[in-house]
């Protein structure tokens, strides 16, 4: 009898613990949608056209703050393998905001989304009269006051 009430109790949770709780379903996916979506969109377009135009002010308009965790991420980057900060904002700033002119654009955008939490992958491309390099980016985004902001940015570049 006893062996019965345990093997009872264990199927119970084994069943219990496959499905949500009552009334919130898991969705099969996380493709943002909607409004949200193209306020998304709106902010990478903004975010190519200030890179492009070299206009920091704009640049920061999108971000959460300037001590967000952005940084290029290589194979060979020491810092990262010893555990060092992500919050490399300042070197992304004068890179960009100081540095050469080129063009940018995105590409193979994926933007997915649940509630006031967003996150986008792509492929950038930046463009100047001898060079073209890319990379692959990924952006944590928080809906913050009904503005959508980047609050993390993690990125690699290939010449």
């Amino acid at each position: 009898m006893e062996i019965r009430v345990v093997w009872v109790s264990l199927l119970l949770l084994a069943s219990m613990s496959r499905t949500a709780p009552a009334g919130t379903a898991i969705p099969a996916a996380f493709d943002s949608a909607g409004t949200d979506r193209a306020a998304i969109e709106t902010l990478l377009s903004h975010y190519t056209q200030s890179v492009s135009s070299k206009d920091q002010a704009l640049f920061e308009s999108l971000l959460l703050n300037t001590l967000i965790p952005f940084a290029y991420v290589s194979a060979s980057d020491a810092s990262m393998k010893a555990g060092g900060a992500t919050e490399r904002y300042e070197g992304f700033r004068k890179a960009v905001f100081q540095g050469a002119p080129f063009q940018q654009r995105f590409q193979n955008i994926h933007i997915q989304q649940d509630e006031s939490l967003a996150q986008v992958s792509l492929v950038f491309v930046n463009t100047t009269a001898k060079i073209c390099s890319w990379g692959w980016k990924t952006l944590q985004l928080l809906k913050v006051g009904g503005q959508w902001k980047i609050a993390s940015e993690f990125y690699t570049v290939h010449d």
